[in-house]
């Protein structure tokens, strides 16, 4: 795609129906591209399917742009430790509480239907280039978010280590675990020592974070590793 197709796309945009650009093209475009009223999203169409780089709309609101972050989820396929509701509740919490600080946060609507629930927020921003509003707009969702996903993170950990502890782990040290690994008589064996032994050597590096044993829809994570910024 390149800024004349961008702006033909933006020019025929429907307010019901976002556009999808490239991040590439949109260093090359401001607000005026953009019908008041209307919005793009930013990704690539791979195989007839839109492949979107962030789950969320930027609109132009008068002559400012507006970015829509969309948390929208099943309950079926929510597999994090901490339950949905409450996970959609510490970011509608997060919103509100950067409203009354900077005033650029804004909930914009919420549902639950049993099968769904759903939040999305909005933020405003006072860059005018696409490419900058966009980046700005993912600085502040990423901020608002980091407080759920912090949480989620912890209760993880918690319900981890109480696991952990029904089946005895920590009772070896890492010498002893070293010794297991290598004289397992299976590979089940081998492999717990082999888990234990690598979360606890990570756990030991500051500011590193492990929690064992996620879920996801298609897999089971055996260790996750995030570094606190």
């Amino acid at each position: 795609m390149n800024e004349k197709q961008a702006r033909q796309l933006l020019r025929t945009a429907d307010e019901d129906e976002p556009v999808l650009l490239t991040p590439a093209v949109l260093q090359k475009l401001d607000v005026s591209d953009v019908q008041d009223g209307c919005g793009f999203q930013i990704g690539q169409i791979k195989g007839g399917v839109h492949h979107l780089d962030w789950n969320g709309t930027v609109y132009r609101r008068g002559s400012a742009l507006v970015g829509e972050a969309d948390h929208t989820w099943t309950r079926k396929y929510w597999y994090s430790p901490i339950g949905l509701e409450q996970y959609l509740d510490l970011i509608r919490r997060a919103v509100e509480a950067r409203q009354r600080s900077s005033g650029d946060t804004e909930v914009s609507y919420q549902d639950d239907d049993g099968a769904y629930v759903a939040l999305r927020f909005e933020i405003t921003t006072a860059e005018t280039n696409l490419s900058k509003a966009y980046h700005a707009v993912r600085r502040v969702a990423e901020q608002v978010e980091e407080a759920a996903s912090d949480a989620s993170d912890e209760v993880g950990k918690r319900i981890a280590e109480i696991a952990a502890r029904l089946s005895g782990w920590g009772s070896l040290s890492l010498d002893a675990l070293v010794d297991v690994v290598e004289n397992a008589s299976n590979n089940q064996a081998k492999g717990r020592s082999l888990e234990e032994l690598c979360a606890r050597l990570f756990e030991t590096v500051a500011g590193m974070t492990v929690t064992q044993r996620i879920l996801t829809e298609t897999e089971e994570i055996d260790i996750s590793l995030k570094r606190q910024r």
